[in-house]
């Protein structure tokens, strides 16, 4: 039997706007026309449309979707797992700001807005981090940029340095990522060591996984007990404690200050004597040379990091009330990038919006990458990244 657009929408209960804009997008293709030209639908075309609304439905992007629907081959149970692990990670902030809501309702009139404003924040904080650190091919690019560092030794050898690591410690990793500091330096490791990798993105969890269980393959006599964990370091919880070193690299600025206050006392709780607390920042001139360039390409591009609000700079009058703190460090530790390219990616990895803006003349953009660039080629852009190391 043969349907128009609108006898299909009404067999699938949809609309007909949905139909053509499937159509439009070559997910659902008619299987004929009318004499009059119009396009004529199948029973195999209601059977696809309803699985592509089903998918709509899990969430699914149209991207993901037109792809399914193009591979024969395509792995639609791996793919649901991995919608399942994002519906899960949606579930668990949509309830963070159902308990803020709860709270601004039974709060007094003169902490409403407070409280309120408190929501928004919640809402931005997971927005932003979601974009960035969903999984790890954003993170690789972001990563990959440093790879024109100027520095005599890379950084995650620089922090392993300053952390004194011996054997036997016990070690925790809030907001680990893919665990690439721990592959990187897994050749220097003393021997027994249990760490705990933890984050809030399940992207990230299931690569920091895949790398820890490299990792003791490749060095079994050393003896490393990785544990792998789902936790949100904005409402900071742990059933075990009496760790040696717990870390936070590259994480606290985007945990809002009233949680990293509480974040604070819940690590050191968690510490042993002496234990110690160490987390790596940038400070305020990071990247200054490319953010400079984006704002003068778009005014009114919003750089993440102006948002920040704990720097290398402020991070000792931050941590103090809660820890003794031993050093400040930043790392001389510039980059002369050679690649247009990939500054066009770690650009675009900023956020959605960011990634937008380049993209609507991507050839202007790169002109202007190379109006900074000097005499051999390469673009310096300024970095300012370290380590903060405390006691308990």
């Amino acid at each position: 039997m043969k349907y128009t657009a609108g006898e299909l929408a009404k067999k699938c209960g949809v609309s007909a706007r949905t139909v053509r804009f499937y159509d439009e997008r070559e997910i659902l293709i008619p299987c004929g026309y009318s004499e009059s030209g119009y396009r004529l639908y199948d029973d195999e075309s209601a059977e696809r449309l309803q699985k592509i609304v089903m998918l709509r439905f899990l969430d699914f992007s149209i991207d993901q979707i037109s792809e399914m629907m193009k591979e024969e081959n395509f792995n639609v149970r791996e793919s649901l797992h991995e919608q399942e692990k994002l519906l899960i990670e949606k579930k668990e902030h949509i309830q963070r700001i159902l308990d803020a809501v709860k709270r601004a309702e039974a709060a007094p009139d003169d902490r409403l807005w407070d409280n309120l404003l408190r929501i928004i924040e919640i809402t931005k904080e997971r927005e932003y981090v979601d974009t960035q650190y969903l999984n790890e091919d954003n993170l690789k690019k972001r990563i990959s940029i440093h790879d024109y560092s100027t520095a005599k030794m890379g950084f995650y050898p620089w922090v392993l340095e300053r952390l004194k690591l011996s054997d036997g410690m016990k070690i925790m990793d809030i907001g680990c990522g893919n665990a690439a500091f721990w592959k990187s330096i897994s050749d220097r490791l003393p021997e027994n060591l249990e760490i705990h990798l933890l984050d809030y993105s399940a992207g990230m969890l299931e690569s920091a996984e895949r790398t820890a269980e490299e990792i003791v393959k490749k060095y079994p006599h050393k003896g490393l007990k990785f544990i792998v964990d789902k936790r949100d370091a904005a409402d900071f919880n742990y059933p075990t404690g009496e760790f040696d070193l717990i870390m936070a690299n590259h994480m606290l600025y985007h945990v809002n200050r009233e949680s990293r206050l509480k974040l604070y006392e819940k690590i050191r709780t968690l510490l042993s004597e002496k234990g110690r607390f160490s987390c790596t920042l940038i400070g305020r001139k990071h990247f200054l040379e490319l953010n400079d360039m984006l704002r003068e390409y778009d005014p009114g591009i919003h750089i993440p990091s102006s948002s920040f609000d704990i720097w290398m700079e402020t991070a000792r009058q931050e941590l103090e009330p809660y820890f003794t703190v031993l050093s400040v460090e930043e790392q001389k530790n510039d980059l002369l990038v050679p690649d247009e390219e990939l500054i066009l990616e770690y650009a675009s990895s900023y956020s959605h919006e960011v990634k937008e803006s380049i993209s609507r003349d991507k050839e202007l953009f790169l002109k202007r990458v190379r109006g900074k660039m000097d005499k051999d080629g390469y673009m310096y852009i300024q970095k300012s990244t370290g380590i903060v190391i405390c006691e308990k």
